[in-house]
Order: C-alpha cells, then sequence, then structure tokens
C-alpha cells in the first residue's frame, strides 16, 4: 500500500483516498453524528470537487464512498448521492480560490460555544490557530441547503480558516486537506478547553499582541505533514500512512 500525501491531490484517486482519511480521522476526535458531517477536496483539474457521499458514517468512509462534484456547475450541490449541505462546500470554494479543503460537522464543544455570545477565547496553543478569532453564522439554525445561504456562510467565513454556525455546526477549511483536519481538531479542542476553564474560574485569554507571533510559530507548514502523519498512522494502525 502506499503513502497518501497531504498536500494538494495529483489525480481524482488521491483526492478520494484523501477525503476517506481525513472523515476517519475526524471521526477519532468527536466529530461523529450519526451518518452526517462531510469532508471534500478540490480535484486537480480545479472544476472538480470531490466530496463524502451521504449515508456513510464518517469512521467507516473509503475512497468509494466519496463522489465528483461538478465545480462550475450552478447546479453541482445536487448531484445525487451528494448530501443535502454539498453546497455549502461548493461556495466556499468558490468564494476562496486559495481553500484546497473542506469540513463541515456537528461536533459538541463547538456547538455549544456557536450557541452562546461567548466567542473562541485564546487560551490555549489551540486558539491560536484563530488569532483574528471565528465568526458566527447566524442566519438560519436550519440545515443550509440552498446558494443563497451557503454564499452566506462564505462572506461569515471570509477569509479565516473556520465560521461556528449558529445551533448548528461548524465550517472549516484549509489550504490542503491537512489544513482543514487540523482545523477541524484544533477548533473543538479550544471550544472543549474553554468550556472546562469557564467551570474553572473567570477566564485568561493569552494577551492578543503576543497571539500573532505565537500562531506563526506553533503552526507552520512542516509540522502540519508531521500531524497529517500521525493521523493516519492511528487510523490505519501502527504502520506508515496507507491507502484506505
Amino acid at each position: 500500500m502506499g503513502h497518501v500525501s497531504g498536500l494538494p491531490p495529483v489525480s481524482a484517486a488521491e483526492a478520494a483516498q484523501q477525503v476517506a482519511l481525513a472523515c476517519r480521522i475526524i471521526a477519532e476526535f468527536g466529530h461523529e453524528d450519526l451518518t452526517l458531517g462531510h469532508a471534500s477536496v478540490r480535484g486537480p483539474d480545479g472544476r472538480t470537487i470531490h466530496i463524502k457521499r451521504k449515508g456513510k458514517a464518517l469512521r467507516y468512509v473509503l475512497a468509494e464512498d466519496v463522489i465528483p462534484v461538478a465545480l462550475d456547475d450552478e447546479e453541482g450541490y445536487l448531484t445525487a448521492g451528494a448530501h443535502l449541505e454539498t453546497v455549502m462546500h461548493t461556495e466556499a470554494y468558490r468564494a476562496r480560490p486559495d481553500v484546497g479543503a473542506v469540513i463541515h460537522t456537528h461536533p459538541l464543544y463547538s456547538i455549544a460555544l456557536g450557541a452562546t455570545d461567548q466567542g473562541l477565547a485564546l487560551l490555549s496553543h489551540d486558539g491560536l490557530l484563530f488569532p483574528n478569532g471565528v465568526p458566527v453564522f447566524d442566519g438560519t439554525a436550519g440545515l443550509v441547503t440552498s446558494p443563497a445561504h451557503a454564499r452566506a456562510v462564505a462572506r461569515a467565513l471570509g477569509s479565516r480558516r473556520a465560521v461556528l454556525l449558529r445551533n448548528h455546526g461548524i465550517l472549516v477549511v484549509g489550504e490542503d486537506i491537512r489544513w482543514a483536519v487540523l482545523a477541524a481538531i484544533t477548533l473543538e479542542r479550544a471550544a472543549r478547553l474553554q468550556f472546562v476553564a469557564r467551570t474553572l474560574g473567570a477566564l485568561v485569554p493569552i494577551p492578543d499582541e503576543v497571539a500573532g507571533e505565537l500562531s506563526a510559530t506553533k503552526y507552520q507548514a512542516e509540522f502540519t505533514d508531521e500531524y497529517w502523519m500521525a493521523w493516519c498512522r492511528m487510523v490505519n494502525g501502527a504502520g506508515a500512512a496507507e491507502l484506505p
């Protein structure tokens, strides 16, 4: 079995393998919700995204459960077998040419945080991945299934890595699948830590003036490759990262 890189895929097959691995990884970190939740990757042609199909729990996703969706087709999100909220992915990619991967899930602590007026506090190195904060989309508490709502989510996301969907879940993006998975895992961990810290006393965030510098030190491209390899070993067993 060969190694699956976390860099932008060079083939549709590699894109499908990345999505499958990403789904299985985030399932291990509190993102599974029955058969809901989905990850996607921008294909090497730039005109196609590869996304988990509906009806499969994250921890069981294989490359064969990943389907292509035409990005240059305004109704591509209606592709047979696609999740109802695939439109959030297509609109995020259209709004952000720098984005190579998108994840939408329903993690417990992030949903709880998005259901408050607190916002994410920079309490640890986890929060430093989001030095400019995490915005909230509150256009609807329901499913985001229309292009209009999906474009509003993309506007709320702006140039950042993540957006909280009020009373619903999260949408995170990354330059490639490594960064998207890192954002999903780290946001949920930061939200959980904030919940724990608040039960212990008043919050003492990292000062804004040092957050940017610390973020640049903590989150470097070379580290994401190490993280990706570690996550792949975790879901594939003790050996090297392998094809799903």
